[in-house]
């Protein structure tokens, strides 16, 4: 069984960002071979949209919220596949309290591994930034796992449901990206870059995504983009690069609806094994 150690690299050899209001480092995690192959695959749990509350019991649109989030988390300790980090793609709160915030912190903190989150529409960023960057949680940053960079983007805009890349995120992906020019690149975001066949939710997409993928045309290491936001699961190709959307915790929009409807999929995960060879074993479970 392999072993993940993770430390903050020193300021003056690597990267600091100034993310909103809140200062992030750079994030590096060594593996350490424990008796594995070291063609071992990193193993990424992927959580998106959880849309907690303050108070434990509350519902959005009929589900305890709460409740399908602790049985996940429960799923995946019971479980016989265990994440080497897990990602966590925005809303993660639904009504910005900071008890929602330490509810999400406090429940998945037991899986012991690092948690690298970022904003979506629904969330307070000044809240979430004060609350999930203190180790093993890092908001909006970056981390080396291995053969592979991960880099969380801020897209989300106050007050507006769709997102966008403002010019510093660009330069902050820009700069990650020529730095870890040896690495294969994972890149999450909140907001969906492409459109998902909606009418409705492709209005609240990622509005500049245009300028992304002109950003990324320089780098050819950029394997595989995730987003949450869409409640829904897709898996697609776009300019050589794997676009993953993941289900939300909760509930599901139902997919190609150009008008607002519920899905009857029951509450969902990802799992992401992301391969020395930049090649990428993915599989969605429901609750």
């Amino acid at each position: 069984m392999k072993e993940l150690t993770y430390q903050w690299l020193p300021k003056p050899l690597n990267v600091t960002f100034l993310i909103s209001v809140n200062l992030v480092l750079f994030y590096s995690v060594r593996n350490i071979d424990n008796g594995a192959s070291v063609a071992d695959p990193v193993r990424i749990l992927h959580i998106t949209d959880t849309h907690l509350h303050a108070h434990p019991d509350a519902r959005m649109r009929g589900v305890n919220t709460f409740n399908t989030f602790q049985l996940i988390v429960e799923r995946v300790l019971n479980g016989k596949r265990k994440p080497d980090a897990v990602i966590a793609t925005g809303d993660l709160v639904q009504d910005e309290t900071r008890q929602g915030y330490e509810r999400f912190r406090d429940t998945i903190k037991i899986m012991n591994v690092p948690v690298h989150c970022l904003p979506g529409n629904h969330d307070s960023q000044r809240i979430m930034a004060e609350t999930l960057n203190d180790a093993p949680f890092q908001y909006c940053g970056a981390a080396v796992y291995d053969d592979w960079c991960l880099i969380m983007l801020n897209t989300v805009v106050r007050f507006d449901d769709s997102g966008r890349l403002t010019p510093d995120e660009l330069a902050r992906l820009n700069r990650t990206l020529c730095e870890q020019s040896d690495k294969h690149v994972l890149i999450g975001m909140h907001h969906h870059p492409i459109p998902m066949g909606s009418l409705w939710l492709d209005g609240v997409n990622l509005c500049n995504s245009e300028k992304l993928f002109k950003a990324l045309e320089p780098h050819e290491n950029v394997r595989c983009m995730v987003w949450g936001h869409v409640h829904q699961s897709s898996d697609r190709q776009h300019n050589g690069i794997r676009m993953i959307s993941t289900p939300s915790t909760t509930s599901q929009f139902l997919p190609d609806s150009d008008v607002f409807k519920m899905d009857t999929r029951p509450p969902g995960y990802r799992w992401l094994n992301l391969h020395p060879d930049g090649s990428i074993e993915t599989e969605v479970v429901w609750l």
